[in-house]
């Protein structure tokens, strides 16, 4: 018969904020774990779900099932970390007990994210997600209002769309009322609950603090990069608005006006990059290098184009063309020829 283990799932964990370290394994632990969430979080949904995940461990035991049971955390600090820390206290808890089958028991959307890596490891023979009913009164309504307000203030996951997206809000119907621009107001504050949602649902938020976690420098090049190419578009606009009759020599205006801004935010990027690299003692660093030379050399190419075609000179062009025929195939060159070289050197 093939040993269970009964896992509670604490993914972002709150045990830890009572003062429990997990795993938490076995049966004489475990009650000592509720007695303790018992006394810290009596309402809270995760002390049900401890109740739940023990109710299930003695029931099976009592119909002589090879059973064991673990409570498992994962990490407050971000979610990826959490799955990380909650694979390694998985690892322990199965060297540990010798489980070959598992049954979850969690209560939440973030704890379920802990499924995939338990069945990359155990086979699961059984799911419980814990649902409470705390609706039965006005009284407990305001009450489970209030914890849940509470969450969403003190929770950093929550706290960052909960207070600041109106944070935001606020301070752009601010500066737009000191510049007089309150008709440019409710466009604003959708666009910021767009990007919010969009952020969210695409969990880029995730993505930019892993991001920031791994190289602090390419998020503030990353900033750099996005306030370059708002400003650029907001010249470009201004640009256009200025220019009454609109042909083929206008859009090049344009273009020429906002490509500088779009090219910085290129270099700033590849740039905290390369410094990223170095400071790891990366040989591909010259990738980086390379990538901001032919960028430079493009921009300049593009802006002598623009200017030739505006001017209508035709022989310049071919010029243009040769040039710029000559330098792709000398650029293509050099890469393929340090690409050989860093191939030997690894």
């Amino acid at each position: 018969m093939s040993k269970i283990l009964i896992i509670y799932v604490d993914i972002d964990d709150d045990l830890g904020k009572i003062g429990l370290e997990t795993p938490i394994i076995g049966e004489e632990r475990v009650k000592k774990a509720i007695d303790i969430a018992s006394e810290t979080i009596p309402t809270d949904s995760d002390f049900n779900t401890m109740v739940v995940a023990y109710n299930i461990y003695k029931k099976l035991r009592k119909e002589n099932n090879d059973v064991e049971i673990a409570f498992i955390s994962g990490s407050e600090r971000s979610n990826i970390e959490g799955q990380i820390e909650f694979s390694r206290k998985l690892d322990e808890a199965i060297k540990t007990t010798n489980a070959e089958e598992a049954i979850i028991v969690y209560d939440s959307p973030e704890d379920a994210k802990a499924i995939p890596i338990i069945q990359s490891k155990l086979k699961v023979i059984g799911i419980e997600r814990v649902l409470v009913e705390q609706y039965r009164g006005v009284e407990e309504t305001y009450a489970l209002l209030g914890r849940y307000i509470k969450k969403a203030i003190s929770d950093p996951r929550f706290a960052r769309i909960f207070l600041g997206v109106p944070g935001i809000i606020l301070i752009t119907i601010g500066i737009f009322s000191l510049l007089n621009l309150t008709v440019y107001a409710t466009p604003a504050i959708l666009i910021i609950i767009g990007l919010a949602l969009l952020g969210r649902g695409l969990r880029i938020d995730e993505y930019i603090e892993r991001w920031w976690e791994n190289s602090t420098i390419m998020v503030i090049a990353a900033i750099i990069s996005l306030i370059s190419t708002i400003v650029g578009i907001i010249e470009g606009y201004y640009v256009g608005a200025s220019i009454k009759v609109y042909d083929l020599s206008s859009i090049f205006i344009i273009l020429t006006t906002i490509l500088p801004f779009i090219v910085f935010a290129i270099i700033v990027l590849f740039g905290a990059k390369a410094i990223n690299k170095v400071m790891n003692r990366d040989i591909k660093v010259w990738h980086d290098i390379f990538r901001i030379i032919a960028v430079i050399i493009i921009y300049y190419m593009m802006v002598l184009i623009s200017k030739n075609l505006e001017e209508n000179v035709i022989g310049v062009q071919l010029q243009t063309m040769y040039t710029l025929s000559v330098i792709t195939l000398v650029l293509v060159s050099l890469y393929i020829v340090f690409s050989i070289i860093e191939k030997h050197i690894t």
